[in-house]
């Protein structure tokens, strides 16, 4: 951690500003601190700081069903093979933002998993602060030591340990919906962002009524989808049934027993036809792996609406620009301004 980062980082119970325990601990400028302790002025709570993360989770303790968010996600993100080549083209096409959107601006990667789009972020010219649950985080330790422009925090995206209005672009790339309402995790990030900053996020989306489908964006590869639209709409309908129903059995497996079964899965993910009763038909093994494990696994896994999202933004004071278009099985997401 770096003394720059602290101007930004707030109690996630309180809302007090942070101090360092003592006069001390607190590193020159720019030096990086690997231990230590960080003081609430408000309330007094002490957070340890461990190699180089300040560990921002909120008072008292937590729910089963997060605790195996946290355990899952740690388990996926240390495995993953690392930054992929499509990273970029990804990134810029979900957030919905342009590449030059990003130089000199401070961006927070609400839910950063093991910082695919941090990097991303970075590579772009952002200074970004990366923050999430788990300890898929630790892989960017390495990074952040050597980068000044890199901050991580760990905490939870239910009480964020930040201070409102401060970054210029908040993003959160298919993580809110992993939480335990995402109407409330996205109320209590999209307020991080300050007045005239962009707020990016999706979430996995729910088949919803038939009007609500019928008019959902779709890319222009998949238009051709509508002339069969309502086949389209029964068949992801009886997917979300199937996935929904085979979850109630995958979320209590041991986390490695599941990761185990997720092989002869990911195996399917190349034959034709059968493929699509998987959860990836990614042509590296290991990502396909990663990705079935990620469907299968977390407690926390709602599916929404883009009138859900609609509401939100305007609860949120977030002024819709634009709307992320998908495939067959909808995708929702926006790109908007925080007013």
């Amino acid at each position: 951690m770096r003394s720059t980062l602290l101007s930004l980082l707030a109690c996630p119970d309180c809302g007090g500003a942070l101090r360092f325990a003592s006069a001390t601990q607190a590193p020159p400028e720019g030096a990086w601190l690997e231990e230590g302790k960080l003081t609430c002025e408000g309330c007094a709570r002490e957070f340890p700081i461990e190699r180089g993360i300040p560990r921002l989770y909120p008072k008292g303790s937590v729910e089963a069903g997060v605790r195996r968010t946290q355990t899952s996600f740690a388990w996926e993100w240390t495995r993953y093979p690392g930054a992929l080549s499509e990273d970029r083209t990804i990134y810029l096409e979900e957030t919905q933002l342009s590449p030059d959107a990003f130089a000199g601006k401070l961006a927070l990667d609400a839910g950063c998993g093991m910082g695919r789009y941090a990097r991303v972020a970075r590579s772009l010219g952002a200074s970004v602060i990366a923050f999430d649950l788990s300890d898929s985080i630790l892989r960017l330790v390495d990074q952040a030591r050597t980068d000044p422009e890199l901050h991580l925090a760990q905490g939870d995206l239910i009480h964020p340990p930040f201070k409102p209005g401060v970054f210029d672009i908040v993003y959160s790339q298919g993580v809110l919906h992993h939480t335990t309402s995402t109407e409330q995790a996205f109320l209590r990030v999209a307020p991080l962002a300050k007045c005239g900053g962009f707020v990016s996020f999706w979430v996995y989306g729910s088949p919803g009524s038939w009007k609500s489908f019928s008019t959902n964006p779709l890319r222009s590869g998949r238009r051709w989808l509508k002339s069969i639209l309502p086949l389209v709409w029964l068949i992801v309908w009886a997917r979300r049934i199937f996935s929904d129903s085979l979850r109630l059995v995958t979320t209590r497996l041991p986390v490695p027993v599941l990761y185990a079964l997720c092989y002869p899965i990911t195996a399917l993910g190349v034959v034709p036809g059968l493929k699509y009763l998987t959860f990836s038909v990614h042509p590296d093994f290991k990502v396909r792996l990663i990705e079935n494990f990620d469907w299968l696994a977390p407690p926390y896994q709602f599916k929404h609406t883009k009138e859900e999202l609609t509401d939100w933004c305007r609860k949120a004071g977030v002024e819709i620009i634009s709307r992320l278009p998908h495939g067959v099985v909808p995708k929702p997401g926006v790109l908007g301004r925080k007013q």
